[in-house]
């Protein structure tokens, strides 16, 4: 389905993500100056972490990073906050009206916002990947599953599901090599898919090249699912997104310096191994950009924390090599 969401909702930066983004500068000095397409603000939405398009009505769905509530908030295609009628008239999505209140968005029952990373959909649910791990000590790591039928017309819904996960290959907690956070979620081919994010062990806020792909083959809910490991890239660095492209064909990953463009691989799903293009970012235009996705087959938004969206075509991203 093609996508005609230009306008978006940001969020404010931290300390701590500038002192990362200043330790990925020397890798984009001469990178591609984004232009501001728009800003917004809206206050109950100060963090967004994710965004997903809802399949019955185009609408676009949003959520915050950690420490929030677990909820979501509807946007349209002006970027605009959506409330259900039948509570329009108690809360306001854009300016202070007397006697209102904020949206609060649709609270997720049966979840908790420990730090969501990343949404995602197979046409029938949303997906909500509970899965940063900025410490790499977490156990609890999992994906929630809200059918989309469940968030029309109301302020609460219900994750149906809770599908913890776990990498096979960490055995500390936080183990020497921090490889086990992941802000990335993507569907493809009937299967999650999640890429990691990779920091140097001291300190553990400075980024280390590197991206692992891992699939997940199981959706017990009753028992650790174990992520698969599929593939590696080692030049992706601090990967903040992923989206597939509306036709299927193209998986869009966004990082702090650059985003990345894999093909369809001739065969399996090791995506991170396929031709792929790439797109440097200026930092200094950039900021700290969080999350992506398509307008259409052939062009972006990538959106930053300080409430800047961008477009950007593809046909400006040049081949890369591994």
């Amino acid at each position: 389905m093609a996508l005609r969401f230009r306008q978006f909702l940001i969020f404010p930066c931290t300390a701590t993500a500038l002192a990362v983004l200043a330790s990925c500068g020397s890798e984009d000095e001469s990178g591609y100056r984004l232009e501001v397409s728009h800003r917004v603000e809206f206050e109950p939405i100060d963090e967004i972490s994710g965004i997903v398009q809802n399949p019955l009505d185009g609408s676009f769905w949003v959520h915050n990073d950690s420490g929030d509530e677990p909820r979501l908030f509807a946007i349209d295609a002006q970027g605009r906050v959506q409330i259900p009628e039948n509570l329009a008239n108690d809360y306001h999505s854009e300016e202070v009206e007397p006697g209102k209140e904020p949206w609060p968005g649709v609270r997720i029952e049966n979840a908790v916002n420990q730090d969501w990373e990343d949404v995602t959909s197979d046409g029938v649910n949303l997906y909500i990947a509970d899965m940063g791990n900025n410490r790499n000590a977490r156990r609890n790591l999992g994906i929630y599953v809200v059918p989309w039928d469940s968030l029309s017309d109301t302020q609460a819904a219900t994750a149906t599901r809770f599908i913890p996960v776990h990498y096979p290959e960490q055995t500390g907690f936080p183990p020497l090599e921090r490889h086990f956070d992941s802000e990335s979620l993507f569907f493809a081919d009937n299967s999650l898919y999640a890429i990691t994010k990779h920091r140097q062990p001291v300190p553990i806020q400075q980024p280390q090249p590197g991206a692992n792909l891992y699939r997940l083959d199981s959706q017990s809910e009753t028992a650790s699912n174990a992520l698969t490991l599929i593939d590696h890239h080692p030049d992706l660095t601090s990967a903040t997104a992923a989206e597939l492209s509306p036709d299927g064909e193209t998986l869009a990953v966004l990082s702090y310096t650059a985003v990345w463009l894999f093909e369809r691989p001739e065969t399996g799903d090791a995506w991170l191994s396929a031709s792929s293009r790439r797109l440097q970012l200026d930092i200094d235009s950039a900021r700290q950009v969080e999350a992506i996705t398509w307008l259409d087959d052939e062009s972006l938004v990538i959106t930053n924390e300080q409430r800047d969206s961008f477009e950007v075509p593809t046909a400006l991203f040049l081949p890369s090599e591994l």
